[in-house]
């Protein structure tokens, strides 16, 4: 028989500065964040790959209470749309812009002349798939969202066996939870191996 898994409402990310992992792999991006409004240009690109944090700041930098804007995957942004919010920010309309994209703008599909040149002089920070002194502590506290105790080793097990980035991170927590609650298991090292390598991911 199919395992029922429980129904689940997945709570929305909490993207305050407060709730940021920082660590070596992001602790540039953090302080220039953290540094507005005196940056060296209005408009500062986060470059970065997936799940290393680029939402998260942006999101806690744009619900501050001034007029800035943050554009997350400006790579993928319509040209049009790209080149006005600079502008915009160029001309001092808005307090700040802040971009974010996974891929260096020299990579980006830009026809308009007067685009590519902003976006050579905008200022990059880049930030690195984060590391264990970030991901750790994010785990732990997944799994204490959901009223869970795991070992240490479980935790080890992930940081070794599994992609390194919150994204996959967190669902990869939310689904074992689902399933260890369907089962009536408790989430072990044992457990949580023989879930991965039925998944495929281990």
């Amino acid at each position: 028989m199919a395992h029922q898994y429980p129904f689940d409402l997945a709570p929305a990310p909490d993207y305050s500065l407060a709730s940021f992992q920082r660590g070596a792999s992001n602790q540039d991006a953090f302080s220039a964040i953290s540094a507005f409004p005196d940056w060296p240009s209005p408009v500062l690109l986060l470059l970065g790959p997936t799940g290393c944090g680029k939402t998260h700041l942006g999101s806690a930098w744009a619900s501050d209470s001034g007029d800035q804007k943050f554009l997350d995957d400006a790579d993928l942004l319509d040209e049009e749309t790209l080149f006005i919010a600079i502008n915009q920010a160029l001309n001092g309309e808005v307090s700040g812009l802040l971009l974010a994209a996974a891929r260096a703008p020299k990579l980006w599909n830009t026809d308009l002349p007067d685009l590519r040149s902003r976006l050579h002089n905008i200022p990059v920070i880049r930030l690195s798939e984060p590391e264990d002194d970030i991901l750790e502590p994010i785990i732990r506290k997944l799994f204490e969202d959901l009223g869970r105790s795991v070992k240490a080793d479980v935790v080890a097990y992930i940081l070794k066996n599994y992609e390194r980035s919150v994204p996959a991170v967190s669902n990869l927590v939310r689904d074992i939870d689902r399933a260890a609650s369907a089962e009536k298991r408790d989430i072990t090292k044992a457990y949580l191996a023989k879930y991965l390598k039925r998944a495929g991911g281990g």
